[in-house]
């Protein structure tokens, strides 16, 4: 009776640890895998009170499983608000951490949704420099035109808070746009 049970015992531990598998992980040999580096430059307009304004800006990161970008961005542009009568120019540059996420990156056309969190400065000539914190989400499609470059046109919402300036207001730099992304880097590794 004891051999039959320890015989027993024995073959569930076999069969267990034959069919166990290996913990996920979020980074690691079954978790995110570091499969490309790749950086770009955005140009596009937002919109800002009735009037389209030029932005430009750039990024970096990190790609990881092929889908996940992980990095840094920032955009600057200048735009324009009448405050008491007073036409007034300002500048505004913001930068921050990135992520970027393309559904099925492989196809040769897919989409891509990007965040970007960072903070800022709100610069309007014989002021001083006002600190912003912004969040800018977007997304849009992107196009593999060659292995190292990749083309995107996004659409997106720029939220800007915490300006101490009495014009322009939060809710007046915060604004939607439009943006063409030109991605320059390298993938590596399997899908």
């Amino acid at each position: 009776m004891k051999k039959s049970l320890i015989s027993v015992f024995t073959l569930i531990i076999l069969a267990t640890s034959m069919l166990a598998q290996r913990d996920e992980t979020l980074i690691g040999k079954t978790g995110l895998k570091l499969t490309g580096l790749w950086g770009g430059t955005n140009i596009g307009l937002v919109g800002f009170d009735g009037d389209n304004h030029g932005m430009a800006g750039g990024f970096f990161g990190l790609e990881f499983s092929k889908s996940l970008l992980l990095g840094f961005g920032g955009s600057s542009g200048s735009e324009s608000t009448t405050y008491n009568g007073i036409y007034r120019k300002y500048e505004i540059d913001y930068g921050g951490f990135l992520v970027g996420y393309a559904y099925k990156p492989h196809k040769v056309v897919h989409p891509r949704v990007s965040f970007l969190m960072g903070s800022g400065n709100l610069k309007i000539k014989d002021e001083p420099d006002d600190n912003v914190f912004v969040v800018q989400t977007s997304a849009g499609i992107e196009v593999n035109l060659f292995q190292w470059f990749r083309m995107g046109l996004e659409g997106g919402y720029r939220f800007v808070s915490n300006t101490s300036l009495p014009k322009p207001s939060d809710g007046e730099v915060s604004a939607p746009f439009a943006q063409l992304s030109l991605r320059f880097g390298w993938s590596w590794g399997r899908d």
